[in-house]
């Protein structure tokens, strides 16, 4: 099947997968299918805030401007990657705030990105593992690939689905091993992180038939648990109408979606969130209000001995722990980044790209509602929050070509925290 993003004909075929829930079951998007967004002469600049001038100016700017946050470290000292509509700009440089520019035309590398599916498409053969890693895929491609690595590995993968979407779509799974330490991870609650997709299939990948000579004893020591796409509406809406949406798809206020990694039930709405249901990390109307998020919680509490959870982002290199609400460190936290140290040393020795580890707050930025801290308020020991590749010079549209490797290093640190943990 061939991605054409945005197309009437993946449309179709991912409607054919929707199995609407009884409980959280609602209409589509108001948003035609042919009301695609276009980021033409959009730019993403990178803004140095470099006093508390700066950001309060920015503050007092930012829904004016229709900025979109790519990166969230509002702080001084730091800087943020926004996404600044055309006609926005020469009112933001009147701001005289200090910024360079990282994507001249953000809908150039939107486009390159469809050049390159369409050209991988070609030579795409369904299934095979040489192949799948070259490019990105529709959802509805993601499903039967899931599909296909369970059928193929009967006796060492099963299938679970943690619940159903806002508009009714499996949060879809692969359980692989029969260890007693139960390790948790996913990709995609960000819809437009479409590298997180990938890399954890890879991961699957590994696992299933990779040659790493460990993966045996892993299987006996750990049974996993595997969300490719943990946010399947709001991916979707990024293969058919809004490349960059970031959230779900629960209609809130005229605006589409909740950010439902501010959305957990711990910490919730205590900083580093927003009660506006149109920014891009608004944090929804009560804790838990989101139903991907809420069946994440339930299938995690459900398991007997959860010793890792890991929720897998782009952009920024980063391997992070608890806590993001707050910026005092948890008593176990010298055990949990000593092994994201670890996992980032592992990782650089695959192809030199350089990570940085720490807590979420102080590495990041404050995030409260976030899914690290709620495994780590539910017993889980070493939860992670992951940024991958790149660190801003394509974004969230990643090349095809950096799956692979972006893949074999983030094995090389998943293997890291696998050999180190403490069950």
């Amino acid at each position: 099947m061939k991605l054409s993003l945005f197309s009437l004909s993946a449309v179709v075929a991912l409607t054919a997968l929707l199995n609407p829930s009884p409980s959280f079951a609602l209409p589509a998007p108001s948003i035609s299918i042919n009301s695609v967004v276009s980021f033409d002469n959009h730019r993403v600049i990178r803004i140095q805030v470099n006093s508390e001038t700066d950001l309060q100016t920015l503050t007092a700017n930012e829904n004016s401007l229709g900025l979109d946050y790519f990166t969230h470290h509002k702080v001084v000292g730091g800087h943020i990657d926004v996404r600044i509509p055309p006609q926005s700009f020469n009112e933001f440089q009147r701001l005289n705030l200090k910024y360079s520019t990282l994507i001249e035309n953000l809908q150039s590398v939107i486009d390159q990105e469809r050049k390159e599916d369409e050209q991988y498409q070609q030579l795409w053969v369904f299934a095979a593992a040489d192949t799948w890693f070259q490019g990105y895929h529709t959802y509805a491609d993601h499903q039967s690939w899931l599909a296909t690595q369970i059928s193929n590995n009967r006796g060492k993968a099963s299938a679970f689905s943690a619940g159903k979407s806002y508009q009714g779509r499996d949060q879809a799974g692969i359980t692989i091993g029969s260890g007693p330490n139960h390790i948790v991870f996913h990709g995609t609650q960000h819809a437009r992180e479409w590298i997180s997709t990938m890399v954890v299939e890879y991961l699957v990948d590994q696992l299933l038939k990779g040659t790493d000579s460990r993966v045996a004893g892993y299987l006996t020591k750990y049974t996993f648990h595997i969300l490719p796409i943990m946010n399947p509406d709001g991916f979707v809406v990024t293969q058919t109408t809004n490349r960059m949406h970031r959230k779900n798809a629960q209609t809130n206020g005229g605006c589409l979606g909740t950010d439902t990694n501010r959305n957990w039930g711990f910490k919730w709405n205590t900083g580093g969130s927003s009660a506006n249901p149109c920014a891009d990390d608004y944090m929804g109307p009560s804790a838990f209000s989101s139903p991907e998020a809420t069946n994440i919680a339930k299938y995690l509490k459900s398991l007997p001995k959860v010793v890792s959870y890991i929720d897998f982002h782009s952009y920024s290199q980063l391997w992070m722990v608890p806590y993001g609400y707050t910026g005092t460190r948890p008593g176990t936290y010298a055990y949990m980044n000593g092994l994201a140290s670890k996992a980032v040393k592992a990782l650089e020795a695959v192809n030199g790209v350089k990570f940085t580890n720490g807590d979420i707050y102080n590495t990041i930025y404050g995030a409260s509602g976030n899914s690290a801290d709620y495994a780590y308020s539910i017993g889980v020991s070493a939860p992670f929050a992951v940024e991958l590749r790149d660190t801003g010079r394509y974004g969230f549209s990643l090349p095809a070509s950096q799956i692979v490797p972006s893949g074999q290093e983030t094995w090389a640190a998943f293997a890291a925290i696998l050999d180190n943990i403490q069950v």
